[in-house]
């Protein structure tokens, strides 16, 4: 049952146009190339031929008058008549030229045309000495050029000469012209197409060893690069371009595969220890008191996983830039000693000093975060600062950039390790830092918390003079500041 909708027809009609064209850049590439070189030989064909033809054309005439004038010397006047030298009568005495000779009253005193041309007399003015012509006109189907001189006596027009010359040795070398140009034309637009073609084909090589590669790539091959050997234009970018893609995808992927391995791992040691209680509490029948010792080692494990899923789904999120922010007004110094307040108890008992360097900020941030961030920027500072050291922490915004700072006066960091501390599971010290219960998820979590709120977040340190944190929002985000 065929359809005969015409929409449906219209729907169809550009993909069928679509398939009508070229798909090679090649091949457009050589159409678009041959149809500016036909343009351009035209034009130029065009302008040549033309001033071709002018040129010869105006030489024609020149000689023309010039053998007028040359006939008009051979003229004689004897007692008020006309007459040619023989001379000049034999000269112009060919099938390809003529001379005639006519009085003041229309009179032809000699002529060595045919008698079946037919050529038209000019007029005759006899008060105008200057009346000299050249004009056109096809005889026997054979272009002449005709020039017109007069014949003076005194102050009066005698008579005229006139001669007329064939014009076909111009328009036969016309002709040969315009058939070098019918032939050449053809010949050198088909040269031209075909080294177009395998000019292009060498130009867009890179491009197909691009496309290869990029049709040959698996996962495990991300390592590949091309390594083209090329100049600085648009192909040797294109060619760098995809090295360099290619090179960001590699790392994504190794940072993706590095990640899934640290999480699992992170993840096991909860399990593992989960399930050697539960297997060791189930091994034999126990008292209470035993169950509920089970129970609250499971418990403790139980908060570590459960604090190590939630860092990574938060850095899921943040991945996918779908971690959600709650933005309210709120001041940074209220929060810095709301935080410091509560570690208070654990700072004490650790012998370090806790210092509240803070000012009125007004910002509008999510709170909760920004409070999590702080936390893990002051178990960190604690975590490294030996009994007897101090950690201060700090809002300013001076430049009109609020910031919030946490300082310790601990170990520092190499320099080595700065620029991977906020990488995910990275450890500077792996055995202290799993020791105390650390899975080098906590500055990664706090870059993470910063960028949500379009901040940064920096750090400074000299190994043995401590290490300074400091997160700073964009620009304009306070509200108010006194400092």
């Amino acid at each position: 049952h065929r359809r005969t909708d015409p929409d449906c027809a219209r729907r169809r009609l550009p993909h069928r146009t679509n398939m009508r064209r070229p798909r090679s850049i090649r091949w457009r590439l050589t159409l678009w190339y041959s149809a500016f070189l036909l343009g351009t030989l035209l034009i130029a064909g065009l302008g040549i031929y033309s001033g071709l033809a002018h040129v010869l054309r105006e030489n024609f005439a020149d000689q023309v008058e010039q053998e007028a004038m040359l006939a008009q010397a051979g003229v004689s006047l004897t007692n008020g008549s006309l007459a040619l030298d023989a001379a000049t009568l034999s000269h112009f005495d060919e099938h390809d030229r003529f001379v005639r000779l006519v009085t003041s009253d229309g009179t032809i005193v000699a002529d060595t045309s045919d008698d079946d041309e037919h050529i038209p007399l000019p007029k005759i003015d006899k008060h105008d000495p200057t009346d000299s012509t050249f004009e056109t006109h096809t005889i026997d189907g054979e272009p002449f050029g005709i020039a017109t001189e007069p014949v003076i006596s005194g102050d009066t027009v005698a008579g005229l000469v006139q001669v007329g010359v064939s014009r076909s040795d111009v328009d036969e070398t016309l002709h040969t012209v315009m058939l070098i140009f019918a032939v050449a034309l053809p010949v050198l637009l088909a040269f031209a197409a075909v080294g177009g073609y395998l000019v292009s084909g060498r130009a867009l090589a890179p491009v197909d060893d691009i496309t290869a590669m990029a049709a040959s790539i698996r996962p495990e091959d991300l390592g590949k690069r091309l390594d083209l050997d090329l100049p600085d234009d648009e192909l040797g970018r294109l060619a760098r371009t995809f090295d360099a893609m290619l090179q960001r995808i590699d790392t994504a992927f190794e940072r993706q595969r590095q990640f899934t391995g640290d999480a699992a791992h992170e993840l096991r040691t909860p399990l593992s220890l989960m399930q050697s209680q539960v297997e060791l509490a189930l091994a034999r029948p126990r008292s209470r008191a035993e169950y509920q010792e089970a129970l609250t080692g499971l418990h403790g494990d139980i908060d570590r996983l459960t604090s190590i899923v939630s860092v990574l789904l938060t850095l899921a999120r943040a991945d996918a830039n779908k971690l959600p922010l709650v933005r309210e007004p709120s001041d940074l110094s209220e929060i810095v000693q709301l935080v410091l307040d509560s570690y208070q108890p654990q700072a004490e008992q650790a012998g370090v000093a806790l210092q509240n360097r803070s000012a009125t900020t007004l910002v509008t941030i999510d709170d909760d975060l920004v409070v999590q961030l702080l936390v893990n920027l002051i178990d960190n500072a604690l975590a490294h600062t030996p009994p007897g050291g101090t950690v201060s922490v700090g809002t300013t915004s001076a430049t009109g950039q609020p910031c919030l700072w946490v300082e310790d006066t601990g170990s520092g960091i190499a320099p080595e390790h700065q620029e991977h501390i906020f990488e995910r599971f990275y450890r500077a010290d792996p055995g202290r830092s799993r020791g105390q219960g650390g899975t080098g998820l906590g500055l990664a979590f706090c870059k993470a918390i910063a960028e949500a709120h379009s901040g940064t977040l920096t750090v400074t340190s000299e190994p043995g003079h401590g290490a300074r944190f400091e997160f700073c929002l964009p620009p304009g985000e306070a509200l108010h500041s006194n400092v």
